[in-house]
Order: structure tokens, then C-alpha cells, then sequence
């Protein structure tokens, strides 16, 4: 069979060349009624074989690899692949070749320190559905000397649970004759006619605790309410109360955070991204 090598036609097998077939000019030639190669045909396939060979010892000569081989990577650098203790304490992943200096560098920097006061400064958040892991929630979370603020606390339903578990309680919703009803149930909890949104008002309630703070607060502005409206309200009491803890009741946002991962937990960040396009979600 014929082959292409080094930009040339041979031919390979000569005993199965026959004399009725067409040798390649330049390439071969009949002797004894046999057709052979053409000597400088060989000549020049292994000039060039050798030319090549030597021109690699050089370059690796010259670039030191011939005599320090550069050492095996580790499979998982090699791969791509990142161990768990690679992400620093303020959630930034640091790829596992980074060097001590640079992770020196990056705990030093800014986004570090933003991202530790971010982590430590901000409250704990719990999210329910129903009003029966709202108020188990409560069971569990709630200590004996927390003040609390309910936000949303219609009749007092979830307020009579709330009332028999901490030492401060202040209810607030923004419907009055709803308030009416919740102070005649429990005339031992103080209730208050107030927008959740109304920051002055409801900082002027914290101040009313000092030295102390709202430790927990529980929002509960109807479990259906769009998922805007509830991270919104979310953000600012965050901000302008620090509690410890929230606990939200909102079926949007339990359904979004059961379908949402985090990519540092992605089996895709472990394979470096390999599996993009393979149909990895």
C-alpha cells in the first residue's frame, strides 16, 4: 500500500509490486524485472528523520528539560480539580496552586475583609412555607431572654406561640382592626399599628429596647406575597435591626432556594468545568 512520508510517495511491500503496475516517478525504479525503491528517495527520508531528531536534542537542550524533567503534576492539578479547602473562610475559591504569598495577598485585601463583615455581621435566615414550620420554627429557635418583633401579626395567632417562649414581644401589622383583635386575645403583648416597610417607625421600636435589640424577627406578610416584596423587606430589616435571626414565611422563596446550589458546591466546580456542554446543570 502506498503511504504519504515527509512529503513524499512510497511504496510499501516491493515484492507485492508487480511488473504490469505503474511505479511513481522519481520514487522507483525496475531492476531484474523487480521494482525497488529509489536510493535517494531512502536517502532523503532519512536525512530528514535525522535532521529532525537532532533539532528536538537541541531544543531541549536549550530549554534545560533534557536534564531536569519538569516534575509530575498532581492528578486533581492536572485535572482541573479543586479540593474543599480551597475556598478561603470569606467564601472566594483560591485555586490549589496558589502560592503563600498570594494567599497572603488575598487575605490581606479588601474583598476579604468586606467579605468577613458581610458573613459575620449579617443574620441567620430561616425559611418556611406552611404556618406549622412557621411556629415550629419559633419552638425551636426562640430562648427565654430574646426580644422579638413579629412582623405581620394579624390576630395574634403565631403571637400567643411566640409570647410563651421570649421576654420581648412587640407585634406589628398595618391593618387596625386586625391589631384591635390581636390586643383583645393577648392585652399582655404590645401591639402596633405600622407599615413593615416604615424603617423610622420600626427603628424607633428597637430604640425602645435599648440597651438591648431585637434578637429574632418573624415575618409572616401572607405566604403567597411575590418574591420581591419579600427580599426587599428582608433586606432592610437586615440593615437596620442586625438580628440574630429571621424567620421568613414565603412559599416563593422556599420553592427558589430548594432548587438552588451554590456553583462552590457544583459537582461541575469540582472537574474544573469539564463538563460543560455535556448537558451538566
Amino acid at each position: 500500500a502506498r503511504v504519504q512520508a515527509a512529503g513524499l510517495s512510497v511504496w510499501r511491500g516491493v515484492g507485492q509490486c508487480s511488473l504490469g503496475a505503474t511505479p511513481v516517478e522519481g520514487t522507483t525504479m525496475v531492476v531484474d524485472g523487480a521494482a525497488v525503491l529509489d536510493p535517494s528517495a531512502i536517502l532523503f527520508a532519512v536525512s530528514a528523520a535525522l535532521l529532525g531528531f537532532l533539532a528536538g536534542l537541541w531544543v531541549r537542550r536549550r530549554t534545560g528539560s533534557l536534564d531536569s524533567p519538569a516534575p509530575p503534576r498532581e492528578p486533581s492539578v492536572a485535572r482541573g480539580h479543586r479540593r474543599r479547602d480551597d475556598m478561603c473562610a470569606c467564601g472566594v475559591l483560591l485555586p490549589k496552586i496558589c502560592t503563600e504569598q498570594e494567599r497572603a495577598r488575598h487575605l490581606a485585601s479588601n474583598r476579604h475583609r468586606a467579605n468577613i463583615l458581610k458573613l459575620t455581621s449579617s443574620c441567620q435566615v430561616i425559611v418556611t412555607e406552611e404556618v406549622s414550620e412557621y411556629r415550629a420554627a419559633a419552638t425551636y429557635l426562640l430562648k427565654p431572654d430574646d426580644c422579638v418583633l413579629e412582623v405581620g401579626s394579624h390576630v395574634g395567632g403565631t403571637t400567643k406561640v411566640l409570647a410563651g417562649l421570649c421576654r420581648k414581644l412587640i407585634g406589628i401589622d398595618q391593618q387596625a382592626d386586625l391589631v384591635a383583635q390581636a390586643r383583645l386575645k393577648l392585652p399582655d403583648v404590645q401591639f402596633e399599628i405600622l407599615d413593615a416597610f416604615d424603617t423610622p417607625k420600626v427603628l424607633a421600636l428597637a430604640r425602645s429596647l435599648a440597651p438591648s435589640k431585637f434578637h429574632k424577627v418573624f415575618i409572616d406578610i401572607s405566604g403567597s406575597r411575590d418574591i420581591t416584596t419579600v427580599v426587599r423587606l428582608m433586606d432592610m430589616y437586615d440593615n437596620a435591626l442586625k438580628p440574630d435571626v429571621m424567620v421568613v414565611k414565603s412559599q416563593a422563596l422556599k420553592r427558589l432556594l430548594l432548587r438552588s446550589q451554590l456553583w462552590v458546591d457544583h459537582p461541575g466546580c469540582g472537574d474544573g468545568g469539564a463538563s460543560r456542554g455535556r448537558g451538566g446543570r
